[in-house]
Formats: structure tokens, C-alpha cells, sequence
């Protein structure tokens, strides 16, 4: 009698494991399957961010998180995105699951110019465009000059109908508002400010190893048409034609007036 009780007991203690066992097992397979089918990649950011003209990635990876095997088989979809500032949507798509996203394109460059020179000489009643003041720049779409401070109305243009000298503030925006430093500028107007001039410092380009002369051929003269080329100053002079390399070259030279004139020259050594 008591053998048929504790045999009962082992067959229900048993019985009970393996409920127990086959219900965690169930539970387990039931977890990875929905890991693996509910949740198969993650975007990583909800908007992705590049600057204006920075080349836009292509590869899915960057975009997403998931296994090797998925980021194989999801499509990168950037047909609306556009190479200007703006915020452009975009999508992964994973069997037919479609994972939506945007792409911000902005400008934050802050604009690189410099003055033509830092004192012009002009006539009574003349007319100055701010832009024309300035060097040429490489990247100029966009790029806006203006007379003026920041508490007080910019123009693009100023007429100066008095005879005197000037400093004038050049305010340098770019199509994005980015703001260079504001550069200052030296207008002598009339009769009494002939600014001295310079030619021949155009861009020179040489070879490793040849001779520089920063003065051979430059030429300056007072505003009035006499030479005088004996007055002009190197302020600076980098250029090694033993390393290539881009250099600068300053020049300025003043008149008997004290109106000074100052111009950069590029020297480009090659190999």
C-alpha cells in the first residue's frame, strides 16, 4: 500500500517538470521569433544631418542597425533628397517594410574673403558697390557684401559726395547668413588722397628649385602717374622653392601723401 503511494508521487512530481520545462521552452522560441520577425533593423537617428556640398552617404549600414544579413537585402532609397540646404525625406525598405527618415542638408561655412586692398582712393560723387572691394572668391554664389554695422542699416551700395577720408565697416554674408568678421576699409575721397598702385604681383606658379625674385617686374607708382617703385615694402615673404607648396607674398608701398596701398601675391611651387 504505501509503494503505490510514493509511485504516484514521483509520476505527478514528474509530470509537473515537464509542464514546467515545456512551457519555458515554448516561451523562449516564442521570444526569438518575434525578435527576429517583429523587430529586424532600427533606424539609427530619426534625422541625419550634412553639410552643403558634403557627399551624402550611400551605404545602408550608416543608416541602420541590424544584422549583416538584413543590411544585405534593405534598399537605400535618396531619390528626394537635393544638394541644397532643406530637409528631404528618405527610407530603408526590408521585406517589403518601408522605414522612413529625413535627410537635413545645412550650411553652417562661414564664408572666406579678404579686401582688394585696405584703402581705395576715389572721386567726389562716386558710387561704391561693397562686393567690388573685395578678391575674388572661389565659392561666390551667394556671397553678399554690405556697408554698414551691425546697428545700423546694410547696403549693398554707398555714395561718398564729400571730399575726406573714410572708414567704412564691409559686412560679408553668405546665401545662409553665415557671417565673416566684419572688415575694415579706408575711402579717401577727392583731390588730396591719390593711393599709390601696384601691378605685376599676379599669381606665380613655379617649379621646385627655380629662383624667385618678389619684386622682378612689380611696379608702383604714387596716383599720379610718377614711379615709385623704390618705396615698395615686403611685409611678408614665405616662399621656399626648394619645398612645394602654396605661398604668400605682401607688398604695400605709401605716397608722400601717407596713403599707402597693401597687396598679396600666391606662389604656387610644384614638383
Amino acid at each position: 500500500m504505501l509503494y503505490l503511494i510514493y509511485g504516484g508521487g514521483s509520476r505527478v512530481k514528474n509530470k509537473i517538470i515537464a509542464t514546467v520545462t515545456l512551457f519555458f521552452m515554448t516561451t523562449s522560441i516564442l521570444l526569438i521569433i518575434l525578435a527576429l520577425n517583429i523587430i529586424p533593423l532600427q533606424l539609427k537617428l530619426e534625422v541625419f544631418r550634412f553639410e552643403l556640398d558634403e557627399e551624402i552617404s550611400t551605404n545602408v549600414a550608416d543608416y541602420i542597425n541590424a544584422k549583416s544579413s538584413v543590411i544585405e537585402q534593405a534598399q537605400l532609397n535618396l531619390s528626394e533628397v537635393k544638394n541644397e540646404v532643406g530637409v528631404f525625406p528618405a527610407s530603408v525598405t526590408y521585406m517589403g517594410e518601408v522605414y522612413p527618415f529625413f535627410i537635413k542638408i545645412v550650411d553652417t561655412t562661414i564664408p572666406v574673403v579678404k579686401l582688394k586692398q585696405v584703402q581705395f582712393n576715389i572721386s567726389v560723387g562716386t558710387t561704391l558697390e561693397a562686393n567690388d572691394l573685395l578678391e575674388d572668391i572661389e565659392d561666390s554664389e551667394g556671397v553678399i557684401a554690405y556697408f554698414g554695422d551691425e546697428d545700423e542699416p546694410l547696403v549693398t551700395s554707398k555714395e561718398f559726395a564729400t571730399n575726406g577720408s573714410y572708414i567704412e565697416n564691409i559686412i560679408v554674408k553668405d546665401r545662409s547668413g553665415n557671417q565673416v568678421a566684419k572688415l575694415r576699409v579706408k575711402i579717401v575721397v577727392g583731390d588730396t588722397g591719390e593711393i599709390p598702385t601696384l601691378s605685376g604681383i599676379e599669381e606665380v606658379n613655379l617649379t621646385v628649385g627655380m629662383a624667385f625674385n618678389p619684386l622682378s617686374g612689380v611696379i608702383a607708382t604714387d596716383g599720379k602717374g610718377n614711379d615709385i617703385s623704390y618705396k615698395i615694402e615686403i611685409l611678408n615673404n614665405s616662399v621656399n622653392t626648394q619645398v612645394a607648396g602654396i605661398y604668400e607674398v605682401i607688398y604695400r608701398v605709401t605716397n608722400d601723401n601717407g596713403n599707402y596701398v597693401q597687396r598679396s601675391r600666391r606662389v604656387v611651387v610644384i614638383e
